[in-house]
């Protein structure tokens, strides 16, 4: 083979590589919600206490969901909040109604949140402490490398 093969053929290799590199980066993808510019929320995200490192990690992970539920539920629109509900339960908007009822007046205060230690990977539990009165536990799971809200009726390990 000759040294301009080689190149050649090299720079194949490097050029194939990267591209199945970034593809696969790229996978996961962002997630499909963000935060909105209003209403403004003030959500602190914490980990539970926690010897296992998995428990920061997951706390990283939801930080994001956890701030866009607590603004979903201010807003008071059950079907944005049924929007960041895992998409593979059914009655997601029956459920938010439900949590924009009983939840929605106490968001509007500093709202703490703990990530308590998960159990697996995929499923995660968070206490909100609302400053206006109130607690809620909700639970998460995740699929296909994105965190959904568990709300309605499915399984949350089988999406």
């Amino acid at each position: 083979m000759t040294p301009a093969r080689l190149w050649t053929a090299a720079a194949v290799a490097v050029v194939g590589a990267g591209t199945a590199g970034v593809l696969w980066w790229t996978a996961d993808g962002p997630a499909p919600y963000a935060l909105q510019d209003t209403p403004a929320v003030t959500v602190e995200v914490r980990a539970e206490n926690s010897r296992y490192p998995d428990t920061q990690e997951t706390t990283e992970d939801v930080s994001e969901l956890v701030k866009v539920y607590v603004q979903r539920l201010l807003a008071g629109d059950a079907g944005e909040l049924a929007g960041i509900g895992a998409p593979w339960f059914t009655g997601r908007e029956t459920q938010a109604g439900e949590w924009i009822r009983k939840y929605q007046r106490s968001a509007d205060e500093p709202v703490r949140a703990t990530v308590r230690e998960p159990v697996v990977p995929y499923l995660a539990q968070v206490e909100l402490r609302f400053d206006g009165g109130g607690e809620q536990v909700v639970e998460l799971t995740r699929g296909d490398g994105t965190w959904w809200v568990v709300m309605g009726d499915g399984d949350p390990v089988k999406p």
